[in-house]
């Protein structure tokens, strides 16, 4: 059973290649094909993955040896409609890598904007967001730009893909960007989740004008929680977030929460999804109008890729049947993203953090995952 709330002091801000077989999942998702397999040290880490208006798919990934402690870069792959084939070989994401060199540039996650263009945010240590654009017809993103946090204090990072909002009256061209803090700063702001208001603007440059941030939730809120990792949908007047959750730095049902996005001064609605220990998850709005909700299960050992289907996103969410997606039998693991490449038939990215030199055959591999409607 849910629970759906209004905690006091969580709406206050201040408080606030087909044939491939990888480590296979469950019968009903199969493996279809390999985007990379990075060589050596080299894993193929957090991916995201976004169907192009010309119907072929991108993908980027983090190219490191380590989840975290290690300089790596942002890789880039184009695969084809029905997500079978792909970049024989991926290049650098960044038209000129030199602008980031030596800085671990993580989490790169892709949002759609309404002239076709892509944008992609990312962040680095010590808790600096970017962002950089692709246009059709270019074959790398923009120099990328640092976005500010008006109000959030120092330290933000990113998880889920920037959200182009539809256009509502006078507000358009609105994107929201998912970014959270760990820590209070020294202004007293607490931690938590929020999101970063900006006008997307073609052809300008800037292309992103930052007009404001907001928080969605904060940390300490009960004693010993600590609430990140926000990704965004948006159904009619609606944006269906989901936050990530933790107490006392152990597992803790994920945290649903629904607002409209057109008011100044939004009014959150928070549901604890129970029995659901979600991280590093992904959104997806189906053709069907249902939400495939995928994420890295910390109920299971190792957190492997798991998969749900939400009826009624915009209502409380109901547990309904887990379907287990990817399992590389290491530790590190999840971080899905999925798209649709047909009405009922979804792909799922997913990566076997185990390192070449413990797996030759399937170490440091990005994996495409196919799953059907029915499977749900």
């Amino acid at each position: 059973m849910t629970q759906r709330t209004r905690w006091l002091g969580i709406v206050a801000a201040p408080l606030l290649l087909t044939g491939l077989l990888a480590q296979p999942a469950a019968a009903e998702a199969s493996t279809v094909a390999k985007i990379v397999q990075e060589p050596g040290e080299y894993e193929a880490r957090f991916p995201d993955v976004l169907k192009l208006r010309d119907g072929r798919l991108m993908a980027v990934w983090h190219r490191a040896t380590a989840h975290a402690g290690a300089v790596g870069t942002i890789q880039l792959s184009f695969g084809s409609a029905d997500g079978r084939t792909w970049s024989e070989n991926p290049t650098p994401a960044l038209a000129d890598p030199g602008t980031m060199a030596g800085i671990d540039t993580r989490d790169p996650k892709l949002g759609m904007m309404p002239d076709g263009s892509v944008l992609m945010t990312f962040f680095v240590p010590g808790g600096k967001v970017y962002y950089s654009v692709w246009k059709p017809g270019w074959t790398r993103f923009t120099d990328p730009v640092q976005l500010t946090a008006p109000g959030i204090g120092a330290g933000i990072f990113s998880h889920g893909s920037p959200l182009a909002l539809a256009d509502n009256g006078s507000q358009t061209d609105q994107v929201l960007i998912p970014v959270y803090t760990v820590d209070n700063d020294q202004t007293g702001y607490k931690g938590g989740a929020h999101f970063i208001r900006a006008t997307y603007r073609p052809t300008g440059d800037p292309r992103l004008v930052v007009s404001s941030a907001h928080q969605i939730i904060g940390n300490a809120n009960p004693p010993g929680r600590k609430y990140f990792e926000p990704s965004f949908v948006q159904y009619g007047g609606t944006v269906v977030a989901v936050v990530r959750s933790e107490q006392n730095g152990g597992g803790s049902p994920a945290i649903v929460v629904r607002w409209n996005p057109y008011t100044a001064t939004p009014d959150y609605e928070y549901q604890s999804f129970s029995d659901v220990l979600a991280s590093s998850h992904h959104l997806l709005k189906t053709a069907s109008g249902k939400l495939l909700f995928t994420y890295g299960d910390r109920a299971r050992a190792g957190r492997p890729t798991a998969g749900m289907m939400i009826s009624n996103p915009i209502a409380d969410w109901t547990k309904g049947k887990v379907l287990p997606i990817y399992n590389s039998g290491a530790q590190d693991q999840a971080n899905p993203s999925s798209v649709e490449i047909s009405a009922g038939t979804f792909l799922t990215l997913a990566y076997n953090a185990k390192p070449k030199t413990s797996d030759p055959e399937f170490g440091g591999t990005l994996w495409v995952v196919q799953s059907k409607a029915a499977d749900y």
